[in-house]
This record gives C-alpha cells, sequence and structure tokens, in this order.
C-alpha cells in the first residue's frame, strides 16, 4: 500500500478536526447528493482516510460507513493534487487484485477529487462512482472541484465551531450559519438551482444559473411560483406526488419552459429541506434538451427501422446475451411457419437442426458473428427442407443480429447448373477421347467409368448385340463386390423373341424398381442373375450411311444400381441418352477407321509399285543422257582432230564453231545426266560452265575480255537450256571474234531472270557494235540466223537488238510451269 510522503502529520492534522466517527450533516449530504447530481453517477460520498480505513462521513447510494484502507480507492486519490480518474476499473493495471473490485459491487467508474486542507495535507475525498465505464465532461469535472473546496470549507467550518463556538450558542444560530454557507455553495455551483416553498410552490430562492437559463431577472422571480415553469402542469403534479412518495427524487426528466415560450428538458433532482424555517423544495436542473432530441430521433429512427425490418423481404431475428430469441420479422415467420411466441417458448432451433452435429454447426456460426454468410439446410415444421443462407453481426449491447434468405431456388439452380457442367464436361472428355484415341475398346472403357463416377451408381456396361440379338458386354465400370459382367456371352431369350422392338426408333428406359415394372420373367431372371435392382437403358443406334435413313441398333449404354432401389432423376436419363451419341460416333469412327487402314495398305503396295517403275524410268533417262553426252564429245572430238589437218584459218574457225556448239549442247546432257531431278537443269551452273568452255576454246589472254553473269536460280528443262546454250555460245563468240578488234579491253555481259511469267535473257558487249547498214534478221551469217531461229521458234520468244555502246541482244521467253 503506497503512503504519502507526510503521513504522519497528515494524520495528526487529521485528528485535529475532531470530525471523524460524527454524525451526518445535513450541509455535507447536499453537496454529495450535488455530485451525484451533477456526474449522474448512482454513487457519491466525502471521505476521510484515517491509519487503517476510509471513512465515509456523507453518502448516497452505498451502505457501507467505512473501507479498509488496504482496498479503499481514496488511498490513490490522496497521493495526488489534481481529479483521479478511472474509466474503467477492470482496465487499470493497480487494482487488478483489489478485492473490493472482484467484489460484488459491481463498480466500473470512480472519480476522486483530494480535499486538501490550507497547509496542503490531503485529509480525505469527494468521490463519485458508477457501474458502467464512463468519463467527465470538463465542465462535470469543473464543478467537481468546487464543490471539494466547499466540502473543505465545511469541514474547516466544523473545526472552527468545535474550537470557538461555545455550548451555549443555540442550535438556530448554528442553523443560520450553515443556511448561509449553504447560499454561498448555491451561488457557485454551476447548474440551475431553485428552492421553493412546499405549501404554495412561491420561489423562495434561485441562483444566477437558473435565471440565466429561464431568461428571467430578479424582479421576474417576485411572487413567482414554481408551476409557472413547468410546460405541462401535469407534470408538477406527477412530481410533487413521486416525491411525496419516495422522500426525494433522482434524474427525473422533466419539460420546462422558458420566458420567450420556448420549452427544453431537463433531468431534474429534488429533496426536501429547511430554508429559513421554511418547509422547502431543493430543485437541481440539468439541461438534457440535446439528449432528449437525440432520443426522440433514435427512437423515430428504430420506428423506421423496425418498419423497414418487419416488411424488408429477409429473414432477420435479434437473439440477446442469453442465446434466445428475442425478436423475428414477418418475413422469418411467413418462411419458417411459426411465430414470434414460438420462439421465445420453444427450443425452436433444435427442432429446425434436428441433428446434434448440424446443430452444433449452426449454433457455432451464430455465436461467431463473424458477418459471412453460411448456408445452412433448414428443416421445418411440415417436414419441408430448405435451403436457408445467414449472416451473424454481434451489435454493440451485445445482442446478436441474423439475417437470413431462403436460397432453395437458387442452390436448386446451382445444383442444375453443376450438373448440366458434370454433364457438358463428360461430354467434352469422351469426346477428345474419340478424337485423340483410335482405341474403340479404350473409348468405351473411359466413357462407362466417368459415367459411373458421375451418376454415382453400381455398375455402367456397354452391350453389343450379335445378329442373332444375342449379346456381350464389352466394357463395364463395377463398384468393388458386385457381379462383374465383362465378356459375358448373354442368352437373352426376350430380345431374340422381338421383345424391346422399341429401341430400334430411340426408346429409353429408367426402370425405378426392377419388380414393379412389369418386366417379362426373362428379363427380370437377366437383371437378378447380375444383382440389379434399378436401371437406366438406353440404345446405341448407328447411321446406315448415305441415302440410308433407318438406323441400326449395335447395342445398349446401361447403368445398374443394385444395392437398392432407386427413382431416377430426368437429367440422369437424358445424360445416358446424350452419351449414346458420341458412342455410336466411336463405333462408326472406328469402322471408318479400320476401311481407311486396309485402303492405306492397298494404297502404298500401289506407292511401291510406281515408285519402282519411276526408278527404272529415271535409271533410262540417265542412261540415255549419259550416252547422249558421250556421242557428243565423240563428235566434239573427231571435230577437233579434223581442224588439226587443216591449214585454212576459215574453216578451222568453222570447225571450231561447229565445236563449240555441240560442247554446249554436250554440257545440257551431261548436268541432266548427275541432276538428281531429271528432265530439269540448274541454268545458273550450267552458263557459267559454259561461258568457262567459249572463253578457253577462243584461248582469251587473262585481263583481255572479262565475262559479268548474273543468272538467277532457275531451272530449265532440256530444249529450254539447250537453246539458250546455243545463243550464249553463238552471240558470245561473235563478241570475242569481232566486237573488240580495237580495243584493249573488253566486258561481256550475261543475265537471265524472271518477270513475271516469263524468263528474260540479255547479252551484251561494250565493243564496237553492229554495221549500221546490217539487217541482222536477214543476212549470211550462220551464227545469228541461228540465235534468231533458236528465240523465235525453238523459246517461242522474242528477240530485240540494241546498238549503243555496244550491242544488246535481248531474248524474253515464256517460263515453262513444273508440276510436281
Amino acid at each position: 500500500m503506497l503512503l504519502p510522503d507526510d503521513e504522519s502529520q497528515r494524520l495528526e492534522l487529521l485528528r485535529t478536526y475532531h470530525i471523524l466517527d460524527t454524525p451526518p450533516e445535513e450541509v455535507l449530504d447536499n453537496l454529495v447528493q450535488l455530485a451525484a447530481d451533477i456526474c449522474e453517477t448512482p454513487i457519491a460520498f466525502i471521505s476521510l482516510i484515517d491509519a487503517e480505513r476510509e471513512w465515509l462521513k456523507s453518502k448516497v447510494g452505498i451502505t457501507e460507513s467505512e473501507i479498509p484502507r488496504s482496498i479503499c480507492l481514496g488511498n490513490y486519490t490522496i497521493l495526488q493534487r489534481e481529479i483521479l480518474i478511472i474509466p474503467d476499473i477492470l482496465q487499470d493495471d493497480r487494482l487488478a487484485e483489489n478485492s473490493l473490485v472482484l467484489s460484488n459491487s459491481h463498480v466500473r467508474f470512480y472519480a476522486g477529487i483530494p480535499l486538501i486542507t490550507a497547509s496542503g495535507f490531503a485529509i480525505g475525498s469527494l468521490a463519485v462512482m458508477d457501474f458502467v465505464p464512463r468519463y467527465l465532461h470538463h465542465k462535470v469535472q469543473t464543478s467537481l472541484h468546487r464543490l471539494a473546496r466547499q466540502v473543505m470549507s465545511q469541514i474547516e467550518l466544523h473545526q472552527e465551531q468545535i474550537s470557538h463556538v461555545k455550548e451555549r450558542e443555540t442550535i438556530e444560530h448554528a442553523l443560520h450559519t450553515s443556511e448561509a454557507r449553504l447560499r454561498g455553495i448555491i451561488e457557485a455551483i454551476p447548474v440551475p438551482l431553485i428552492i421553493s416553498r412546499v405549501e404554495d410552490g412561491l420561489i423562495l430562492y434561485s441562483n444566477s444559473e437558473f435565471i440565466q437559463k429561464f431568461q428571467l431577472t430578479n424582479d421576474n422571480l417576485v411572487n413567482r411560483h414554481i408551476s409557472e415553469l413547468y410546460n405541462n402542469s401535469d407534470d408538477q403534479q406527477k412530481t410533487l406526488a413521486a416525491l411525496a412518495q419516495n422522500g426525494s427524487l433522482v434524474n427525473h426528466d422533466i419539460q420546462f419552459k422558458q420566458s420567450d415560450g420556448r420549452f427544453f428538458w431537463a433531468m431534474a433532482s429534488l429533496q426536501y429541506l429547511n430554508f429559513n424555517n421554511e418547509y422547502a423544495i431543493l430543485t437541481i436542473l440539468y439541461d438534457i434538451t440535446e439528449r432528449k432530441n437525440a432520443e426522440v430521433k433514435l427512437q423515430e429512427q428504430n420506428s423506421f427501422l423496425q418498419n423497414i425490418f418487419a416488411r424488408i423481404p429477409l429473414m432477420i431475428a435479434i437473439i440477446n446475451t442469453d442465446g434466445k430469441v428475442q425478436w423475428v420479422n414477418q418475413e422469418l415467420e411467413r418462411l419458417i411457419g411459426l411465430s414470434l411466441q414460438d420462439f421465445q417458448t420453444r427450443d425452436v432451433l433444435t427442432e429446425l437442426y434436428p441433428d446434434p452435429k448440424y446443430y452444433e454447426y449452426v449454433i457455432n456460426c451464430i455465436q461467431s458473428a463473424d458477418g459471412s454468410w453460411n448456408d445452412c439446410k433448414t428443416l421445418l415444421p411440415n417436414g419441408q427442407l430448405i435451403d436457408t443462407s445467414w449472416a451473424n453481426i454481434r451489435l454493440p449491447n451485445g445482442q446478436i443480429i441474423g439475417i437470413g434468405q431462403d436460397i432453395t431456388a437458387r442452390k436448386q439452380t446451382e445444383r442444375t447448373l453443376k450438373a448440366q457442367a458434370e454433364r457438358e464436361q463428360l461430354m467434352r472428355t469422351i469426346a477428345q477421347r474419340i478424337h485423340k484415341s483410335l482405341n474403340f475398346q479404350d473409348i468405351l472403357n473411359a466413357t462407362v467409368q466417368e459415367v459411373r463416377d458421375l451418376l454415382e451408381v453400381d455398375r455402367v456396361v456397354v452391350y453389343q448385340f450379335a445378329p442373332d440379338m444375342s449379346g456381350k458386354i464389352v466394357a463395364e465400370s463395377v463398384q468393388p463386390g458386385w457381379t462383374i459382367s465383362l465378356d459375358t456371352d448373354i442368352e437373352d431369350t426376350c430380345f431374340q423373341t422381338g421383345a424391346g422392338a422399341g429401341y430400334y426408333q430411340g426408346w429409353k428406359r429408367a426402370i425405378a424398381n426392377i419388380d414393379e415394372a412389369g418386366l417379362t420373367d426373362c428379363h427380370i431372371n437377366l437383371l437378378e442373375q447380375f444383382q440389379v435392382k434399378a436401371n437406366l437403358v438406353v440404345p446405341i443406334l448407328l447411321e446406315m450411311g448415305e441415302g440410308d435413313t433407318n438406323s441400326r441398333l449395335w447395342g445398349l449404354l446401361i447403368a445398374h444400381q443394385c444395392s437398392a432401389t432407386r427413382t431416377w432423376k430426368e437429367h440422369e436419363l437424358d445424360l445416358l441418352d446424350q452419351l449414346s451419341v458420341p458412342i455410336a460416333i466411336a463405333i462408326q469412327q472406328s469402322y471408318i477407321f479400320q476401311q481407311a487402314h486396309n485402303e492405306l495398305a492397298e494404297r502404298q503396295k500401289a506407292e511401291i509399285k510406281l515408285r519402282n517403275a519411276l526408278a527404272e524410268k529415271e535409271v533410262l533417262l540417265k542412261e540415255v543422257h549419259h550416252r547422249v553426252k558421250n556421242n557428243l564429245q565423240i563428235v566434239s572430238g573427231l571435230l577437233q582432230l579434223q581442224a588439226q589437218n587443216i591449214k585454212d584459218p576459215e574453216l578451222i574457225k568453222t570447225l571450231r564453231d561447229s565445236q563449240n556448239r555441240v560442247e554446249s549442247i554436250s554440257m545440257v546432257h551431261k548436268n541432266l545426266y548427275t541432276s538428281p531431278e531429271i528432265g530439269q537443269i540448274n541454268i545458273a551452273e550450267y552458263i557459267a560452265n559454259l561461258v568457262t568452255s567459249i572463253l578457253i576454246s577462243y584461248h582469251i589472254a587473262p585481263g583481255k575480255v572479262s565475262v559479268e553473269t548474273n543468272i538467277s536460280p532457275i531451272n530449265l528443262n532440256v530444249d529450254q537450256a539447250i537453246a539458250c546454250g546455243l545463243i550464249i555460245n553463238e552471240l558470245m563468240s561473235n563478241s570475242l571474234k569481232y566486237a573488240f578488234i580495237h580495243q584493249e579491253v573488253g566486258l561481256i555481259i550475261i543475265s537471265l531472270c524472271c518477270i513475271s511469267n516469263n524468263i528474260e535473257m540479255t547479252i551484251q558487249d561494250n565493243g564496237i557494235g553492229l554495221p549500221n547498214n546490217m539487217d541482222w534478221r536477214n543476212t549470211d551469217s550462220l551464227g545469228l540466223s541461228l540465235v534468231y531461229d533458236l528465240a523465235k521458234e525453238q523459246l517461242e520468244g522474242n528477240i530485240t537488238v540494241e546498238c549503243l555502246n555496244g550491242t544488246l541482244f535481248k531474248i524474253s521467253f515464256p517460263k515453262e510451269i513444273i508440276i510436281d
């Protein structure tokens, strides 16, 4: 326990006041009541701190006369010089283990002002307490400080009376002194105060705060009755009656009116007292107009909200702190089928959620009150099971508001959409398998597995008919524990005698109970063989082909429920019916694939024969070109031998020209012999070799004549290549023989390229050019005549000649279209 530094001096001074264990005093009691009224607290008291206790001189709202000092709150107050405020005692670390706090008093708020003597010692406190956490407005704190000073003045006065008042002084004189002091105290209090006579309500006294609040003057108060200040005369009668019954009134709401006719709300506290030897009533007012206006507005808002809640198309329930349903709106009563009285008198939640684990889940959702939506299955009193969704929110006062809605239709839509999405996904999965896989059995196995998982059945099979209407299970997916029917040959006499003919027209069946479906005995016996109690059956029909509108019954797609009978849903039968289509497609695809496979095998055999024939042809053509090339080279060699035995220069030139022509043709067949493509010549390589051969044959000295070639990578056929080679040979030979007679250096340019659908070839030189009077189309020159004929007849093109700074021959001929 903390003690002031001057504890011994403080205790010695306290004893000099001779006030401990003295009877109550009216003045101090009035001050305590004023403190409670100003602070709007249920508890107020004046205490003095002795060595071992906190003794209560005057008190309101508390029965104890003293509190052990080890646990009293006043012990903390006297340690400081200003007001001590503890907004929430339970949150104050200093008081966590305080037995007073932990007792049944339930005190949560404390505010105390030390009573300090003129010599500076704190001997006690003026304190107020409440049962809820709160805080004091600054103006209220100021009022408490003033009251504490008045209390200390009264204690000082008590000491003076003990020291100086003699026994012979009368009680009336002491009362007169107290009343004078009381008037000073009343005037200092910053709230409206009025004293009125009980007999007729005449106003005996009021402080300046009261005069200012009611907009009066001292003259206005003369011979004025307090009844004139009430806005409603009935309020005065009710107030006086309550005061007479209880002896005092605390925090009583009354409506008063000011001098200008405007009214205001005040919280009034009334008590009887003796004023100037007259029986009077002390009335203390605290303006609560703003609070009242706020309450009215809040009440209007609450009424407005309650009207909304009552008609809003959502279920709304308010649950109190004890977990009991306090209020429900009309929508909840309508949907659930129970009234508010039912919720308040019955354990409705247990009825709505009978499963203990599910009930616990619902209660946890309510108690968590985290505002999130939680979906529930709710069992109505009429036995209907609906889907609901609830969001629970905890209000500041600890209550829980639950907001719910009927989502049965939405859930049904979600389930339908989910089932549809699952069906579509299954259809896509099977379609992808059909597209990706050519193995018919793999497709069937995957299909029956997917269908069994989606429908949650015990078995799914694909049954294929034989020509005699017997059959066989060709694919199966079955739950463990049930009979396996895969590869089982079935002699179904029912089908063989014509039963089930409707399947040819697309007939499908959903049998909930085989014993109640009117089936033939042979059919029931067959189903019982495989433990079937309910099934779905759809036909697998194959289109026969173009021109045939009939379908062929290939087999059946069947779902078995073996564990129990089952009421099938329409979409389940539709799903099975839809799946029969991709299965039929897979079957037809398998047939087509087998047919295509056979056709491909036949085509591969024919292709091998054709390739062998082409290979033999290529060998033959290569051999032909090889022999032609050899024969031309022999001719070229004979011409060269003949030239060696001839002395005539002109004849030698003629033989050499002829040899060059033969050589150009020989090169074409040489390229054809070595080319990987029979019948096509790479013209760029051919011209390059031809130019080199011509230059060598004319013994052109290095640097004398240069030849430039600009040849595009074009393939020509044999006839075009020979013609182009002979033209280049003739024109280049003419240039070498005649164009550069008076020049030291000459230039020949050969170009060949594609322009649109034509091939353009140019041979030009920078020599002396053709004679001006020469008609090159009609000339005795064998070479020029040969060029003209080759261009016009062989190439079927056009030829032009330009003589400007030399000679330029341009030949344009159609491009041959090569089809691979």
